[in-house]
């Protein structure tokens, strides 16, 4: 073979392998979602019947659809569905749904590979005959912006087949830090807004959505993605002590490595916060309640204010609308006398989530088990040096409230600690001790049926995901144009804050690298088992 040639090859990643006078092309690759069962979205082992019935009601919850207004919905409100036809609903059997929003219903967001889970793909608009037989697609192109006749239009970044993204701004128009949500979609247009008898009252001059497009070309679009529920409660209930402790068996290793890691905590009381892209949010239930106002703009106990208050639009919804229900008896499903009927929308959520199940692995393969190994199994096997961050055991604590979550010997691959990931990676978003460019570690349990990967879904492969995690100390000149980074969204670098340091996985990710090809696809087919 011509010397030239054999090298391109070898850069690119592929080795070839000389046999009966013919080439062999080997590559490592990412294999994809799994296939088979999804091994997720069931509840924990051993719930009482009591914890059982709540679990099954937040389900119920979470699959309902959000009708504007307190009067306008298509079914009784809280009309028991069937969870396998979740992602067919069509009628409105909730209210409270936001004047702006980027969801109407819990699972819209969280329902890959199964309920509780990712962002996934839906049938377009199930309500409609002819596209039943349409593939699905990304709920956000189609489905959520038009429901019930919104007017709303859809920004270039959300594609038919791309990821769901909530938006945040980097910079107020004034030039100070913004990063919070802008929501995509408002509800003008919607049938559902007022009563027939004032129709059209809620329009885009009133109520205009963002100019997106505006904001993307100046680079000043940060996304996330949603992310998987489950095993949440699991999480939740892991004691500050054990993930320190953890934390501190690694020091010898991390410090090889160049892997820091600390956590994000409370501005309250001090306590490690692990949920969310930056570990911004202290507990579930928070999750909850910010998940159903800003996601959904439903208003509710914790978050009492609506995101956008125009009198014109709101439909004289009560505010807060999701809160404990005092009705005295059950024909809005909201009697204070039924236990499954009194605790509010957001908060039968989190309960769904505090019982919903981690993800169970799929049986390893030969290349997987030795993908293990080389992944890293703890301090006494660090492997290449993933499980310093990606820490494969923590256990529950001995007592708890919920019986089935105590003594649990888990696997989040997750030390549910922030770190440094370079400019690569930078949002420029601070949240509580989380600065720009650094973000929880994403716990990859359930990581073999996830569609998109990292923060702001820039990718499918998990090659690439992998690569993402390199990324050099930035230029502090102002000028980071020639890094090559472009922060996921193909605007360049040159516009991004400079001087970040190096990403905390730079030495792991060469490690990964300098494997051969087949040591790297066992990686790479035992993080699709997970």
């Amino acid at each position: 073979m011509n010397a030239h040639v054999a090298g391109r090859f070898m850069r690119s990643g592929l080795v070839l392998l000389l046999t009966a006078g013919s080439y062999t092309c080997l590559a490592q690759h990412d294999p994809g979602m799994r296939a088979g069962p999804p091994g997720a979205g069931q509840p924990l082992h051993a719930l009482t019947p009591i914890e059982l019935s709540m679990f099954n009601e937040g389900l119920q919850r979470a699959i309902q659809l959000e009708a504007v207004c307190d009067d306008c919905t298509d079914a009784t409100p809280g009309s028991h569905l069937d969870p396998a036809k979740a992602n067919f609903v069509t009628q409105t059997n909730s209210s409270g749904l936001g004047t702006r929003f980027n969801g109407d219903q819990c699972t819209v967001c969280h329902n890959q590979p199964a309920l509780g889970g990712s962002g996934g793909f839906l049938v377009p608009n199930p309500q409609d005959p002819s596209n039943r037989y349409l593939p699905p697609e990304n709920p956000m192109f189609n489905l959520i912006p038009h429901r019930k006749g919104a007017t709303n239009i859809v920004p270039s970044f959300i594609t038919r087949f791309g990821p769901i993204r909530e938006v945040r701004f980097a910079r107020k128009p004034d030039g100070t830090a913004d990063g919070g949500v802008h929501q995509l979609f408002t509800v003008a247009g919607r049938s559902d807004v007022f009563p027939a008898a004032q129709p059209g009252t809620c329009t885009e001059e009133l109520l205009p959505q963002p100019d997106f497009e505006n904001e993307y070309r100046r680079d000043n679009l940060r996304f996330r993605i949603p992310l998987q529920l489950f095993g949440l409660g699991i999480i939740d209930g892991i004691q500050d002590r054990e993930i320190l402790d953890r934390h501190r068996a690694t020091a010898a290793i991390r410090a090889q490595l160049g892997i820091l890691g600390v956590p994000n905590r409370s501005g309250n009381d001090g306590t490690i916060t692990r949920f969310g892209w930056k570990a911004q949010n202290k507990s579930i239930a928070m999750f909850a309640g910010e998940a159903y106002n800003v996601e959904m703009g439903v208003t509710n106990d914790l978050f009492t204010q609506a995101t956008d208050e125009s009198p014109a639009c709101t439909a004289d919804k009560s505010e807060p609308n999701d809160i404990t229900r005092l009705d005295s008896d059950d024909r809005r499903n909201q009697s204070f006398f039924n236990p499954l009927h009194e605790v509010p929308d957001w908060l039968m959520f989190a309960m769904f989530m505090r019982f919903l199940d981690a993800p169970q692995p799929a049986p390893l393969s030969t290349s997987a088990l030795r993908g293990q190994e080389l992944f890293g199994t703890g301090p006494g096997n660090p492997g290449v040096g993933c499980s310093a961050c990606h820490t494969t055991t923590m256990v529950t604590p001995a007592r708890s409230e919920t019986a089935a979550l105590q003594s649990l010997t888990v696997h989040p691959f997750s030390d549910l600690l922030i770190h440094h990931m370079g400019k690569g990676m930078a949002d420029d978003i601070t949240q509580g001790l989380a600065t720009g460019d650094m973000f929880r570690t994403t716990p990859l349990w359930g990581l073999g049926q996830r569609r998109f990967f990292l923060h702001d879904g820039r990718t499918d492969d998990l090659v690439q995901a992998i690569d993402a995690h390199f990324s050099r100390a930035s230029r502090c000149d102002g000028d980071d144009s020639r890094e090559g980074s472009d922060g996921g969204d193909g605007r360049g670098g040159s516009r991004r804050s400079a001087c970040y340091g190096p990403s905390e996985a730079n030495v792991v990710v060469t490690r990964f690298k300098a494997l051969s090809a087949a040591d790297q696809q066992s990686i790479l087919d035992f993080l699709r088992s997970l």
